[in-house]
């Protein structure tokens, strides 16, 4: 096999990379303006595929072999430089800007991107119900260069693996080479052809499933780079068919366009709809340059679309730090106006990186004259920056361990006003205390989220687990039944069963409100939840040992229009309610707290930036009771269900607090600490028990 004829300069290839750096940027900065923009990574991919496939094949047409010294070398030298960098300077800023309760995170996905194993740390949090809901980090955006990084390792042992195959039918037949089979080149493609088909094929079927790690894993990943490497293999450049051409790449960029405007976050991604930018991306490259009427060249050609390609590695490492750190600084999403700043910013750092870092690095003499030197200095600098990773979360354990002594001598004598004892109308008294203290603290709050165990069942499950607490042989059953949203009151609940001898039993369901109409989510195959909920509901009315049940849902959580003529949920509700109230079952639903405030990064990253003054961190009290609870219209359509609402426990008349009586209320972006639920056991006791009257 002879590769075909080959241009040393591809402009078009520089304009991709400018085309895919902008649609990124602009996805991060105005996502409503370009909602599909992330597909700007599938670009690069496609482009990464072509031209590292294309280097590896010359080299096999050349000398038989692949020289894997110096071609990791090479890519230590392109790639190491500016990325260490960005993640020094990462590290660095979040000690200074960030809020304490990101540190660790930072440290642990500075030390995955300095390894490039970034894209499997997002994908194990990503299916992490809790997890999923941390605020991003600076290095976020690294996931993509390890899919990448972990590219380059395996695609040159794929050649390696064609050449010994061929080596030793040579050796086995001892005939001459040219009548020994296949070329390596010949076989090394056929090799690429299958693993690119079988990453395609779980790609299709992995992202179907549903499970949000798709996103992110390599196996889902590989087939992009693979098809780019297949058109390198295939590629004839030719002068002829001008204008045909010139449709292909008009063509190629329409769909990529398509794509950046018509997609959202909301689609399967990267399934079928990934095609749009891949082969949108081929069709560009295999046209090649191009002229007449019809040509993107002059567009190609213009100088700040050369330039914005060269420096669109340094661009994409730049951009979303800045982001980041404005989002932490300002406490909100970025308007027009900073997002221009934010752009000409991530411009001229990009610039300064590649002019300073990127490109005298990669010309170093010494780093070119043996493969081991880049080798070797690229181990170093990779063990340094791995080391300083550490930083972050070791200056946070020391943060919270001088606080923690506080803590414990706040809990051991609690005041009587300690965490919604302090609340009153004017929502004001942060402190009560002595100590300015607060519990749990912000850096481990997302430990103190409410906490069942194994007892709540993961979102996919087709089961919901049925868990026993309290008195096993009470005569008195109350059945704790719901999504997170119900689970969070099991911190406040199960103190009042075990202390007035209830049996207490929990059916959870993570994003499953206790409802038979289908939630949206579960429509577009993200969830299991109908089918455990009719299960629930049978043991719930069938057993005959349940006397009360108490729910509670996720307000934001949305449902398929089932046309019942009331809002989308609420009818399903009130048919669930009064089914149990037919079968002897006391109901008593509990109104959803409010939602804290989400601009900016979570209300806990806000009170860790003004641990002294978290009063500015709460949230308007019409933007925390955003109106989208069900509970009180289903109630008028289930007239024997007992409604409790607790609002005036997390808000004031304006104002719903982040701290109340020295206790952190939000452990992320909705749940509620433990810690403030079990300051609410005795106005959950008085009020529910007043509801039950003499049934308790």
């Amino acid at each position: 096999m002879r590769l075909k004829a080959r241009r040393k300069f591809l402009p078009e290839i520089q304009a991709l990379r400018a085309l895919a750096v902008l649609m990124v940027v602009a996805y991060h900065l105005e996502p409503r303006w370009l909602p599909g923009g992330f597909v700007g990574v599938d670009v690069f991919f496609v482009i990464s595929g072509f031209l590292i496939t294309g280097h590896m094949l010359r080299e096999v047409e050349r000398s038989g072999t692949l020289s894997l010294r110096n071609f990791w070398a090479a890519r230590v030298r392109r790639i190491l430089p500016a990325a260490l960098l960005t993640i020094v300077v990462v590290l660095a800023a979040t000690l200074l800007l960030a809020p304490m309760t990101q540190w660790a995170q930072v440290g642990t996905q500075a030390l995955a991107s300095t390894f490039y194993l970034q894209n499997w740390v997002l994908a194990a949090d990503s299916v992490d119900y809790l997890a999923a809901a941390d605020s991003a980090t600076a290095l976020q955006h690294f996931w993509s260069l390890a899919v990448e990084e972990q590219f380059y390792l395996f695609w040159p042992l794929l050649v390696l693996l064609a050449i010994a195959v061929i080596r030793k039918r040579r050796s086995t037949f001892r005939s001459p080479a040219r009548h020994s089979g296949p070329s390596p080149a010949r076989l090394v493609v056929v090799f690429f052809a299958l693993v690119t088909a079988a990453s395609l094929a779980f790609a299709l079927w992995f992202t179907y499933t549903g499970n949000p790690a798709a996103y992110f894993i390599t196996p889902t990943r590989i087939w992009e780079l693979g098809l780019g490497g297949l058109l390198a293999a295939g590629l004839s450049y030719t002068e002829r068919w001008q204008e045909l051409r010139s449709l292909l790449a008009l063509a190629g960029l329409v769909t990529i366009a398509a794509a950046a405007f018509l997609l959202d976050g909301a689609d399967p991604f990267p399934g079928a709809a990934a095609l749009l930018p891949v082969l949108g991306t081929m069709a560009v490259i295999a046209a090649g340059r191009t002229s007449g009427t019809l040509s993107l060249h002059r567009l190609v050609d213009l100088k700040p679309v050369q330039w914005t390609g060269n420096i669109s590695y340094s661009l994409y490492l730049w951009h979303w730090p800045l982001i980041v750190f404005y989002k932490t600084l300002a406490g909100k999403e970025p308007g027009p106006a900073p997002s221009l700043l934010l752009l000409a910013a991530s411009f001229a750092l990009a610039a300064i990186s590649f002019y300073w870092v990127e490109t005298p690095i990669r010309k170093f003499g010494w780093l070119n004259v043996r493969a081991w030197h880049p080798l070797a200095a690229g181990a170093a600098a990779t063990a340094l920056v791995g080391t300083l990773a550490f930083v972050p979360g070791n200056q946070q354990e020391r943060i919270l361990a001088e606080r923690a002594e506080q803590g414990k001598a706040l809990l051991a004598d609690p005041p009587a006003d300690l965490g919604v004892g302090a609340m009153t109308r004017a929502a004001d008294r942060t402190f009560t205390a002595d100590s300015q203290v607060i519990v749990p603290d912000p850096g481990l709050a997302a430990e103190d989220n409410f906490d069942v165990g194994h007892c709540a069942s993961p979102a996919d499950s087709p089961e919901t687990r049925e868990c026993t607490f309290g008195d096993k042989d009470s005569d008195f059953t109350v059945a704790l039944v719901g999504d997170s949203h119900a689970a969070q009151w099991f911190a406040a609940l199960e103190p009042i069963a075990k202390e007035r001898g209830w049996r207490l039993l929990t059916y959870l369901h993570n994003s499953c409100p206790f409802n038979p109409e289908m939630r949206l989510a579960e429509r577009d195959g993200n969830l299991a939840c109908t089918e455990p909920n009719e299960k629930t509901m049978e043991r719930l009315t069938g057993g005959g040992d349940v006397d009360a049940v108490i729910t509670s849902y996720y307000a934001s959580a949305n449902f398929v229009n089932s046309e019942t003529g009331h809002r989308p949920g609420a009818a399903g509700f009130a048919e669930y309610w009064n089914e149990l109230a037919e079968a002897g079952v006391d109901v008593y639903p509990i109104v959803d707290t409010p939602s804290p405030r989400r601009e900016g990064g979570l209300a806990r990253d806000c009170v860790a930036l003004n641990y002294g003054e978290p009063q500015d961190c709460g949230q308007p009290r019409k933007e925390g009771l955003t109106g989208e609870d069900l509970t009180q219209e289903a109630a008028e359509l289930a007239p024997k269900a007992r409604v409790l609402d607790f609002t005036d426990a997390f808000c004031g008349d304006t104002t719903c607090p982040a701290v109340i009586g020295n206790v952190l209320i939000y452990a992320d972006q909705n749940h509620i600490t433990r810690t403030y639920m079990r300051t609410l056991v005795p106005t959950l006791e008085e009020r529910l028990l007043k509801r039950m009257g003499d049934r308790a």
